[in-house]
Formats: C-alpha cells, structure tokens, sequence
C-alpha cells in the first residue's frame, strides 16, 4: 500500500502522522467522499469527520433511511444491555468501523431474502436461508457459559442448512491496525475460559495461548473463541474476520494467526478471513441498488 501523497492529504486535511499508509489512504478517500457529498465538516477535525450537530440531525454517515433508523435503534438497545456503540464516533466519525458495519449489513437486516442471496454465493455450501442479522451481539455478556467477558461480534447472522440451525459471528475492520488494545489491556482483560477453551477445541497448536492473548492478534483470538463457546447452542457456526485487502496489518495479524491453527481447513477451524472488496462486490452482484452503488463508491473509490 502506497501511502497518498502528502500535498493530497494536505488538501483534503487527512494529513495526520500517525496513520498506518492504509489509514492514511481510507482516511482521504472519506474525505473526499464527505467533500463530493457536500456535507458539512467539523472545523476542529481531521476532514473525514462531520460536523457533529450536522452528522446527529442528518445521519449522514449512513446510506439509507433504513439505515439511519437502525442505528437509532441499536444506540437505544445498546444502553440498555451493555452494548458499546460509541457516541458521537458512530455520527460523525467517516473512518470507523462502526459506520461501515451498518452501512454493509443494514439494508440485509430489513431483507433477508437479499441477505440469503448474498450469504449463498459467499458460502454456497453452508446456508440455505438466512433468518435474522443482528448487531454488536453477545448471546450473554459476563456470562461463564461463553467466555466471562464482554466480547460482542459486530454482526452476528443466524441461519438455516436444512434442518440444522447455524450462525455467522462477524468482526468488521476498516482502518484498524489491531494494535488498538495495548499489551497490558489484552492481559489484564484475559479470563480462564480463554485458556480453557483454546486449549480443549483440538483447533490451535499446542502452547499458543502465551502468543495469542497478545495483540496484535488478541482481539481475533476472543472473537474466534466467542464463536467457539456458542457453537453449543447452534448445530453449526462459524467467525468470519472482514477487512480491507489492503490493509497491511490485518492482512499480516490474519497470516500471524493461521500459524497457531492446527489446520488450514477453514470449515474444521470455523475461521473465515475474507475481504471486504469479495463482500461489496457481492452486494453489488445480487443489488443493483442506489445504495450498493454508493457503497462501492464510497469504501472502495470504484464507479459501479
């Protein structure tokens, strides 16, 4: 990844020094986005943020009306059961995570049987029908039964093969460099379950716990656990790690994690890296949709 030239990032004040070359590329082309779009930046900001009273009155930083009325909800949801949606990052903040994730799955939400299309051609042989999308979902946080924590996928997906119940767990990533979470964080946050369940799964090499709790690969290692532990409740499931293909340091934490699994097989490992491009491209495949469109647009700089 080339990082965009400097006069660039000057002129679309992105010029920010400790970007990673990928975050200094999506951080411009948010920028560029909110400046073709007409919307109103925040004077005290970096440019791919809105103006806050603008981006909570407009809810700009989403596609769709439905969109906008889900995330309403889920802020709503979240307080009541312990979610983190932050405020006012989700409004006004183009280069988070938390946008893009409801950007790509909103619409799916109110549309299952798009939804069901687009899961088909990503995992044709795993889903008949999609049932329900859900957001920062954890089956019960602090819970023993699952990991004692408050680990929450972005996306959780619920689906049916047949007679047999699965699900999807989700982790979105945009600019992250999953060095977010310092070392002593990662330590002081690590439970038992962790260990017990790396352990007794027959999925990671002997002796790894020691490497995974660690970030830069902490933060997938609990979410892949997360989807372990509730594999209980389901006949099958599986976690799927969505990133950008030119993100460098998720592309080096995914190569970095595989070592410690036993096998290469994703459906024995239930871990799926995938890119966030194959995700788009498929949303416009089976949506030739206003939205699909300015999805495109906006997160890969490509004309549908």
């Amino acid at each position: 990844m080339i990082r965009p030239h400097k006069s660039e990032r000057i002129k679309f004040n992105t010029d920010y020094h400790r970007d990673t070359d990928f975050a200094a590329y999506a951080r411009l082309i948010q920028s560029k986005w909110r400046v073709r779009k007409g919307y109103s930046g925040s004077k005290n900001e970096l440019g791919n943020f809105l103006d806050v009273d603008f981006a909570r009155s407009t809810k700009s930083n989403f596609l769709t009306e439905n969109i906008r009325q889900l995330v309403t909800q889920e802020i709503e949801k979240a307080k009541k059961n312990r979610g983190i949606i932050s405020e006012p990052r989700i409004w006004n903040n183009l280069l988070s995570s938390q946008p893009l994730c409801f950007n790509l799955f909103g619409e799916l939400h109110f549309d299952t049987d798009l939804a069901t299309r687009c899961f088909q051609i990503l995992f044709p042989k795993r889903i008949d029908v999609v049932k329900e999308i859900l957001f920062e979902y954890s089956p019960g946080r602090g819970d023993a039964k699952y990991l004692r924590d408050h680990s929450a996928f972005d996306v959780f997906v619920k689906y049916n093969k047949g007679d047999k119940r699965g699900f999807i767990g989700i982790e979105v990533k945009y600019a992250e460099s999953l060095r977010e979470e310092s070392k002593e964080k990662a330590d002081r946050n690590f439970k038992v379950e962790y260990q017990n369940i790396t352990d007794s799964c027959g999925i990671f090499k002997p002796g790894s716990v020691n490497f995974l709790k660690k970030p830069p690969l902490s933060q997938i290692w609990r979410d892949h656990l997360l989807s372990l532990s509730i594999k209980k409740d389901y006949d099958e499931g599986f976690f799927v790690f969505l990133f950008p293909s030119k993100n460098e340091q998720c592309q080096t934490g995914i190569g970095e994690y595989k070592r410690f699994l036993i096998s290469a097989n994703e459906e024995q490992n239930c871990f799926y890296p995938m890119y966030l491009e194959e995700f788009i491209n498929t949303l416009t495949e089976v949506s030739n949709a206003d939205w699909t469109t300015e999805l495109k647009q906006r997160y890969l700089e490509e004309e549908v």
